[in-house]
């Protein structure tokens, strides 16, 4: 019926992370070019590690709150 293999679940969680990944980076790299940090745009382009450095960065210039905010009304979970 059902094959619960941890093969099946490793490669779904795999395509999350990737998802996750691209997601904060995507944001961050927008963010840091739109305030000019050189920096910053250089870090979170070069290291990946789940998207910490990107919500790193977010968190350090505040910018993180209004990017959830803006991610949810995008995504129509907030009004």
């Amino acid at each position: 019926m059902f094959n619960w293999n941890l093969e099946n679940f490793a490669g779904g969680g795999i395509i999350l992370l990737v998802i996750w990944e691209a997601f904060w980076k995507l944001i961050g790299l927008w963010k840091s070019a739109k305030k000019g940090d050189k920096l910053w745009f250089v870090a979170i382009f070069v290291i990946n590690f789940f998207g910490l450095v990107p919500i790193f960065y977010l968190w350090r210039t505040k910018q993180l709150e209004s990017t959830i905010n803006e991610t949810l009304k995008f995504l129509r979970f907030k009004k």
